[in-house]
C-alpha cells in the first residue's frame, strides 16, 4: 500500500499526464487548423514529395488514437482518484514514468518543428516519441500472452498504445523520407519506395512476432492501404509497382499476424 504522501504524489501525476493529454489534442487542433505557420501538415508534407506518402484519408486514425488514449487518461485518473485502488495505482506510475509526459512534449514539438520546415529536428522528435512508447509498451507488457491483465487495461492501456506505436514506426518512417528529400534525395524513385515499404514490413512483423502485437499490424496494413490509395488515384507510371510492393508487404504481415495468432499460448 502507497503512503500517504506516495498516493498524493501518484495523483499529482495523473493530473499532469491529463494535461499533457490536453496540450497534445490542443497543438494537433492548432495543427489541423494551419494555425501553426500558417501550413497543415499535408501542406507540408507535400513540399517533400515521396511515394510512401498515403492518402489523406489514413490519416483519420490519429481520431481513434486520440480516442483510445482518451480512454487510457480517464482510467489512470479513476486509478487515482477513486479511492480504492492505491495498490494499482502505484504499479501503474512506476511503469508509466516520466514516458507519458516526454512522450506529449515530443508530439506537440514535433508538429511544431514539421511546420516550420525543421526536418531534422522533427526527424529527432519523432524518435523520441517512438522511443517513449517503446518504453511503455515494454513496462506494461503490452500485447504479451503471458503478462496477466484485466480486460480494463487491455482495452484501456494496451490497446491505446499498441495503436499509437504501430502509427509512429510508420510515421517515423515518413518523417525520414521527408528527410532525405530535405538533403536532395529523390524519394519519388521506385526503388527507395521499396526500401521504406520495406522498413515497415520489418518494424510490423518484428512487433507481431517478438510482442505479438497484432493491432501494431493491423494499423500497418492500413498506413499500406492509404499509400495504394495514394497511388490509385494519382495514376502515375510508378503505381503499379508501389502497389504491387505495398499488396506483397500485406500478405506478409497478414500472413505473419495470422500464424502468431495460431501459436499464440492464450488469447486476449
Amino acid at each position: 500500500m502507497a503512503s500517504n504522501h506516495e498516493t498524493l504524489y501518484y495523483k499529482n501525476s495523473a493530473i499532469f499526464n491529463t494535461i499533457g493529454y490536453i496540450m497534445v489534442i490542443v497543438i494537433n487542433a492548432m495543427a489541423g487548423s494551419s494555425m501553426i505557420n500558417n501550413l497543415s501538415p499535408a501542406e507540408v508534407s507535400e513540399k517533400y514529395e515521396s511515394l510512401f506518402v498515403p492518402a489523406a484519408l489514413t490519416f483519420s486514425i490519429w481520431g481513434l488514437i486520440y480516442l483510445s488514449l482518451l480512454g487510457f487518461i480517464i482510467y489512470q485518473l479513476w486509478l487515482a482518484f477513486s479511492g480504492h485502488h492505491q495498490q494499482e495505482l502505484e504499479i501503474f506510475m512506476e511503469r508509466l514514468r516520466g514516458w507519458w509526459l516526454i512522450s506529449c512534449l515530443a508530439n506537440s514539438c514535433w508538429l511544431f518543428a514539421w511546420h516550420y520546415e525543421l526536418l531534422p529536428l522533427s526527424f529527432l522528435l519523432i524518435l523520441t516519441l517512438l522511443v517513449c512508447l517503446l518504453a511503455i509498451n515494454l513496462n506494461f507488457n503490452i500485447a504479451l500472452p503471458q503478462a496477466y491483465a484485466t480486460r480494463a487495461e487491455k482495452l484501456l492501456i494496451h490497446l491505446p498504445f499498441s495503436l499509437y506505436l504501430g502509427w509512429i514506426c510508420i510515421a517515423a518512417i515518413g518523417n525520414m523520407a521527408a528527410l532525405f528529400v530535405y538533403a536532395g534525395l529523390d524519394m519519388t524513385s521506385i526503388p527507395w519506395t521499396i526500401f521504406l515499404i520495406l522498413l515497415s514490413t520489418v518494424a510490423s512483423t518484428v512487433l507481431i512476432i517478438r510482442r505479438y502485437n497484432i493491432v501494431a499490424g493491423l494499423v500497418a496494413l492500413w498506413a499500406l492501404y492509404g499509400i495504394i490509395l495514394k497511388r490509385q488515384t494519382v495514376h502515375g507510371p510508378d503505381a503499379g509497382p508501389v502497389i504491387t510492393t505495398c499488396i506483397t508487404a500485406m500478405s506478409v504481415i497478414t500472413l505473419t499476424g495470422v500464424w502468431r495468432i495460431l501459436k499464440r499460448p492464450s488469447s486476449w
